[in-house]
């Protein structure tokens, strides 16, 4: 993608168009549209310069056949744009992104677009799993599932999976890892009980910084209705850091029922834990 035309958005709401823009944080907003091969007209620029007093246009040449998704970057040699969404306004399609630096533009400059890969950690907690006295059915279904989702959004995704005792000094080394590479979702499979050996809600809760109750308590309540076996589970959704925690059941049945429900509000919550309103 080749930059055609750049307009500069100042502070009296007046454009111009520039060979360059020095996008200074004290001239220009974090917010960068981009448009499809077409030049936005005055009152283009009016819709996006609503609700903020500054910002820059970029026109490139043709969007990639690739299509973009929240978290994706535009990259060029001195800059780096995150998508935050794909819009339509007044029939023309545009990228809104927010640089992710201090940028500068220039026109026929090449940006490379680079899809999100989102990271996901599924670990299933069992003693007998780990020995190889059964066979863990939970994880490899949350693996599927998680799979499935991010394909049919249309993101892409890298799963891994790993099977560990009931042990908190485990899971512990694990919750760390995943904070320290920003792992996007840990989902945990087993130890939600009120056994001497369900170790992970304490373990977790130990480790997030904020619980989301709602998801926990709304599947409790919904499934619970229909087996009360389903109120025993201790589990907890939570966030640590940049990364989207939840605990789950040890049955291949239970995991369904719960990401059934935990994937109507993933996407929303993977934009609210980066501090992005696209709304």
């Amino acid at each position: 993608m080749k930059i055609l035309s750049i307009f500069r958005i100042t502070s009296h709401k007046q454009h111009v168009e520039v060979d360059d823009t020095s996008t200074s944080p004290n001239k220009v907003s974090n917010q960068v549209l981009i448009f499809e091969n077409q030049l936005p007209d005055e009152e283009m620029l009016k819709l996006f310069t609503k609700g903020t007093s500054v910002g820059t246009i970029l026109v490139i040449d043709a969007f990639t056949k690739e299509p973009f998704n929240a978290f994706d970057t535009l990259t060029g040699s001195e800059n780096d744009l995150h998508v935050l969404k794909l819009i339509k306004i007044e029939e023309l399609n545009a990228v809104l992104c927010l640089p992710a630096n201090f940028l500068t533009f220039y026109l026929g400059q090449n940006l490379t677009h680079i899809p999100k890969i989102f990271t996901i950690r599924v670990v299933t907690l069992s003693d007998r799993a780990h020995r190889g006295v059964y066979e863990d059915k939970s994880g490899p279904t949350i693996v599927k599932l998680v799979t499935d989702y991010f394909e049919i959004n249309n993101k892409k995704a890298q799963v891994t999976s790993t099977i560990i005792p009931d042990n908190a000094d485990e899971l512990s080394l694990i919750l760390e890892e995943c904070k320290s590479a920003h792992t996007d979702v840990l989902i945990t499979t087993g130890g939600t009980g009120i056994g001497q050996r369900d170790i992970t809600v304490e373990t977790v809760s130990e480790h997030i910084d904020k619980e989301i109750p709602g998801i926990m308590e709304m599947i409790r309540l919904k499934y619970g209705a229909q087996n009360p076996k389903a109120l025993l589970s201790l589990g907890i959704a939570g966030t640590m850091n940049q990364t989207l925690v939840y605990t789950l059941p040890g049955s291949p049945q239970a995991v369904k029922e719960y990401l059934q429900e935990i994937f109507l509000t993933l996407d929303h919550l993977l934009y609210m834990i980066h501090g992005i309103d696209v709304h």
